[in-house]
C-alpha cells in the first residue's frame, strides 16, 4: 500500500522548514549586529550561564580593584606624613642632644624653645592631616579632627579612637574575604601630653563639686550617668556641666607629641631658674626626653615598615585582580563575541537558504492538480 502526503502536510512542512531559515537568518543577523553571540538566554542556556557568572567575577573584580586603588592612595599619603613627622622629630632630638650639652645661652635657649614650640604645632597639623574628607590619623573616628591644643594647659590631646579599642581599625576587601587594614592611630605614631581624668578601681570617673569629690558611673538598667558624692554616697542633683575633672598631678606625655612637650618644658625651666638647682632639675628633664625621641622615631618607623608590608601585598594583589581580569575577559569574549569572518559567512549563508526556501515554498504552494493534467 502506498502512503500518500496530503498537501496541506506538505505546506506546512514547507512552512517549518520555511520558519527554521528565517530563524536561523534573524539569529545571525541579531549577532552581527549586537556583536554577540547570546542574544538571548535560549541560544545556550549553558553558555548564558556562565556569561553571567563571569560579569559578576568581573564587577566584582571590578570593586576590589578601586579598593585596591584607593588603600594604595591613602597609604602613600599615610608614608608621606610619617616621613615628614620622622624629619621634624630627628631635628628636634638632634637640637635637644646640643642643648643638653649646656652651652646654649638664654638667648639661644629662648629661639630654640619657639622653634620647639613652632615644631609642636607643625606636628599637629600633620597629625590632623586630612584624606578624602577624613582624618587620617583619627582611627575609626574619621570625622573628628584628631589632636587639638589647650592653650591654657599645653595639653596636645588625642581626640580619636585609641589604639587601645581595636575598632580603630578601617579595613577594606581588596579580594574574596581578604581584608586590609589600612589606617594607624595618632596616639601610637604622635603620642600624647594630656592630663589624664582620675577614675577608681571600680571604673567610675572622678569628678570635684568644689572640694567635694563626685564619681560617675553608668546605670547598667536605662544606661544613664549617675552622680553621687564619694564621702557619703549622695546623689549629686546639680547641673553635671559644672563639675571640674579631677585630674592627675602631670600630664601624661607618650611619642613624639610627649617628647617635643617636655622638651619646651625643660627649656622654659632652664631659662626661668634662678638657682643651680632649678637649673639642674630643668636640663635632668632635659636629657630625659632623649631617650622618647629615640623610641617615638622608632615607633614612626615600625609604623612605617608595618603598612610598607601592607602596600607590598596591596601591589602584589593589584597584579593578580589584573591577570584574573584578563583571564576571564578573554574567557567571556570567547563564548560571548561574535567571530565577525565566520559569522558573516554564516549569515550570507543562511540568507541564500532562506531566500531558498521561500522560493521552494512559493513555487510548491502554487501548483494544483491541473499542473499534473
Amino acid at each position: 500500500m502506498t502512503n500518500r502526503i496530503s498537501s496541506s502536510a506538505r505546506y506546512e512542512l514547507l512552512i517549518q522548514d520555511m520558519q527554521k531559515s528565517m530563524y536561523n537568518y534573524n539569529k545571525l543577523t541579531s549577532q552581527l549586529s549586537s556583536g554577540k553571540k547570546l542574544t538571548s538566554i535560549t541560544d545556550d542556556p549553558i553558555a548564558a550561564v556562565n556569561v553571567l557568572n563571569t560579569n559578576k567575577q568581573l564587577g566584582q573584580i571590578g570593586t576590589f580593584q578601586t579598593n585596591v586603588g584607593m588603600a594604595q592612595a591613602e597609604l602613600d599619603t599615610l608614608d608621606d606624613l610619617m616621613a615628614l613627622a620622622s624629619g621634624y622629630l630627628s631635628s628636634a632630638w638632634n637640637r635637644a642632644v646640643q642643648a643638653n650639652q649646656q652651652t646654649y645661652g638664654k638667648d639661644s635657649l629662648k629661639a630654640l624653645k619657639t622653634e620647639i614650640d613652632e615644631t609642636i604645632k607643625t606636628m599637629v597639623d600633620l597629625a590632623n592631616t586630612e584624606y578624602d574628607d577624613n582624618y587620617i590619623f583619627a582611627g575609626a573616628n574619621t570625622k573628628q579632627v584628631a589632636y587639638v591644643i589647650d592653650k591654657e594647659t599645653g595639653e596636645i590631646i588625642y581626640q580619636g579612637t585609641p589604639s587601645s579599642n581595636p575598632e580603630y581599625a578601617r579595613r577594606t576587601e581588596v579580594a574574596d574575604g581578604v581584608f586590609e587594614t589600612i589606617n594607624t592611630t595618632g596616639d601610637v605614631v604622635f603620642g600624647k601630653y594630656q592630663y589624664e581624668q582620675e577614675v577608681t578601681e571600680d571604673g567610675a570617673k572622678v569628678f570635684m563639686d568644689g572640694d567635694r569629690r563626685v564619681l560617675q558611673t553608668v546605670d547598667e538598667a536605662t544606661g544613664e550617668k549617675v552622680y553621687t558624692y564619694e564621702d557619703d554616697g549622695s546623689e549629686y542633683t546639680g547641673d553635671p556641666a559644672d563639675l571640674t575633672k579631677k585630674m592627675n598631678d602631670e600630664p601624661t606625655a607618650t611619642g613624639v607629641m610627649g617628647a617635643l612637650s617636655l622638651l619646651s618644658k625643660s627649656i622654659g625651666q632652664v631659662i626661668d631658674s634662678e638657682t643651680p638647682e632649678e637649673m639642674k632639675d630643668g636640663y635632668d628633664l632635659m636629657n630625659s626626653t632623649l631617650d622618647m625621641f629615640a623610641n617615638g622615631l622608632n615607633m614612626i618607623t615600625t609604623e612605617q615598615t608595618k603598612f610598607g608590608g601592607v602596600a607590598n601585598r596591596l601591589t602584589m594583589t593589584e597584579s593578580t585582580l589584573e591577570t584574573n581580569n584578563d583571564n576571564l575577559s578573554a574567557y567571556l569574549k570567547n563564548i560571548n563575541e561574535v567571530d565577525y569572518a565566520k559569522a558573516v559567512t554564516d549569515w550570507m549563508n543562511a540568507q541564500y537558504a532562506y531566500q531558498a526556501s521561500m522560493k521552494v515554498a512559493s513555487a510548491t504552494m502554487n501548483m494544483s492538480l491541473l499542473n499534473y493534467l
